[in-house]
């Protein structure tokens, strides 16, 4: 393997843990809202392309929901 793909490989694993974080804060509607933040807060310009594919997108978007009902039942 050579170092580009390893380096890579830390970026995109660290750029994922990043955007479950922001997810189950609850403060995020869906995976898209995540990734504007990455891109425009934290200048991970190529998010999208660290984030692609399916399965992370409806791992976001899971986290995004589960966590906003938290935080609405305890609203109750």
């Amino acid at each position: 393997m050579a170092i580009r793909d390893l380096m890579y490989g830390e970026r995109q694993q660290a750029a994922f843990a990043e955007a479950q974080k922001l997810a189950d804060s609850g403060a995020y509607h869906d995976y898209t809202d995540v990734e504007y933040v990455l891109r425009f807060d934290y200048g991970l310009t190529d998010v999208s392309a660290l984030l692609d594919g399916q399965l992370m997108h409806r791992d976001l978007n899971r986290r995004c929901a589960d966590a906003r009902e938290k935080l609405e039942m305890a609203d109750v």
